[in-house]
């Protein structure tokens, strides 16, 4: 039987308060058949995947599961309907005046009416909510043409037209931002991580741009948030971390100062301190970045799936922090929890999700957990499906090849060479350092003797020296310290001293300008 499943996953996005209000909701607007709409929202919420056959079965008495479509239908448009309710916002206010609007000037009453549009208007400036002031502005002229007054329309027209015309100029401007933002994630997602000079040049058009000249071309507080966003974002992706963060505070700031404009929307505040609190821990700002991530946890999610990808936020900056400070104790106690809300939360953000995996099969490889880090690379795998981030594929490809030798699964290590070797190789775009492990990781299936193994190490080493001083192929290093890991091999040492005494040098070099 063909269904849909659209009412499930809205039903089961809902928060404990966002379900409890729908009830009220719903036994107000519905008293005839209240019954009836709980019953099959009870009903389907109960449900871990959706089945409409068993649905059938259990309202086969009722009278409206002769026409179920419609029943589901009503209480989608319902569900949405006391969310909008619930999540009143000023952008669904200064909807309902405006309807309020329309239908006091429908039955003649002006006067009740030009007090809700100066009300609305107000909202509209208070707020920011540019596209509905020309509404408003039109509206207002029309009502004092219905009451004939000439008088007042003379007076303000052109102040009204000459409003009309500066929000469109402030909307385009929003608009220019947003290409240009558009414009240069497209191009970041195309490019992935720079891995040469020239590459690097690939940017310069931004610079050129006259909107990004200086913050007086953005016309708006919304145009300004996205001024400070695209350099934030410009400087991240060119990996220039100290001017990075400053875009990034000063974006922070302005968030902080005008809460209200973006209030209709937590994903904004969310995204913006966890951007800021990675540009912290990039620049060594460690308790910084915790008091951003603090901030970022104490805002009010409005759904599961906001909470859930708070919760990741928190865990990816989390780890970072600890690990750059040294605690790997903090880290691994982090795993269970981060791995019991992974199980119990499948929709989530999928880069994120993706990074995580290989951020603690890092982590577990470092403590010399390596059945665990072969479990987390693993679900690694199974997570990067969309293969969002193919530099994270080729890294965890030679990671998998590390812990199969570590595990002494030597046949099973030999297959994944080979494997390994073929796929780096249809790559076009990788890191130097990939390329010299990847001339060299064949050469490790004819090693027998423990001698000759320290020897290929020693070799290995040797040849990534020189490699790794250059910081962007220190990006590599980032989720597999390979050199830490040689080195511990070639002087006998655990994993764990090693890395915690080279983190230091690993840090990605700050460009100063």
């Amino acid at each position: 039987m063909k269904t849909t499943d659209h009412l499930h996953k809205l039903i089961k996005s809902l928060s404990k308060s966002e379900k409890g209000y729908f009830k009220k909701f719903s036994n107000f607007h519905v008293r005839n058949e209240q019954n009836n709409y709980t019953k099959i929202f009870d009903a389907i919420d109960n449900q871990d995947e959706y089945n409409e056959d068993k649905l059938l079965r259990k309202f086969k008495n009722e009278r409206f599961i002769k026409q179920f479509s419609v029943a589901k239908n009503y209480l989608y448009d319902m569900v949405l309907e006391s969310l909008e309710a619930y999540h009143k916002n000023s952008t669904t206010e200064i909807r309902s005046l405006l309807n309020r609007i329309e239908i006091l000037v429908d039955k003649g009453l002006y006067s009740q009416a030009k007090k809700l549009l100066r009300k609305a208007k107000e909202m509209a400036i208070e707020y920011e909510k540019l596209t509905y002031i020309p509404e408003i502005n039109l509206m207002e002229q029309s009502v004092y043409r219905m009451q004939y007054s000439v008088g007042v329309l003379k007076d303000n027209s052109d102040a009204l037209i000459e409003e009309i015309e500066q929000c469109a100029m402030k909307i385009k401007n929003i608009a220019e931002y947003e290409s240009l933002k558009n414009r240069l994630y497209l191009q970041r997602i195309e490019l992935g991580l720079l891995r040469n000079e020239k590459e690097f040049k690939l940017y310069d058009w931004f610079l050129k741009n006259p909107l990004i000249k200086n913050e007086k071309q953005a016309l708006s507080i919304n145009a300004k948030i996205l001024f400070y966003e695209l350099y934030a974002s410009y400087y991240n992706y060119i990996d220039d971390s100290k001017n990075c963060y400053e875009y990034s505070l000063k974006l922070v700031k302005l968030i902080e100062k005008t809460p209200h404009i973006i209030e209709t929307n937590v994903n904004f505040p969310t995204q913006f301190l966890y951007r800021h609190s990675i540009q912290c821990y990039n620049t060594g700002r460690y308790h910084e970045s915790l008091e951003y991530i603090s901030k970022m946890e104490l805002l009010k999610p409005k759904s599961e799936s906001q909470k859930f990808n708070i919760l990741l936020k928190a865990y990816n900056t989390k780890l970072n922090v600890y690990f750059r400070m040294g605690n790997m104790k903090k880290c691994l106690q982090l795993i269970p929890e981060i791995e019991s809300v992974l199980d119990n939360h499948k929709d989530s953000d999928k880069l994120l999700t993706e990074i995580i995996h290989w951020q603690i099969t890092s982590l577990l490889m470092i403590a010399e957990q390596y059945k665990q880090a072969l479990k987390w690379l693993v679900k690694a795998n199974l997570s990067s499906e969309s293969a969002i981030r193919q530099d994270l594929e080729c890294i965890g490809r030679i990671m998998e090849v590390v812990l199969h030798y570590e595990l002494g699964k030597f046949d099973i290590m030999e297959y994944r060479i080979k494997s390994t070797y073929r796929f780096l190789a249809s790559k076009q775009k990788l890191y130097e350092i990939e390329k010299v492990i990847l001339t060299s990781i064949r050469k490790l299936i004819n090693v027998n003797s423990k001698t000759e193994t320290i020897q290929f190490f020693k070799q290995l080493q040797k040849s990534l020296s020189p490699i790794v001083k250059d910081p962007l192929e220190q990006k590599f290093l980032q989720y597999f310290d390979i050199m830490s890991w040689l080195e511990s091999k070639v002087d006998n040492k655990p994993f764990q001293e090693v890395v915690i005494k080279n983190l230091p040098q690993i840090k990605i070099q700050i460009k100063e300008k």
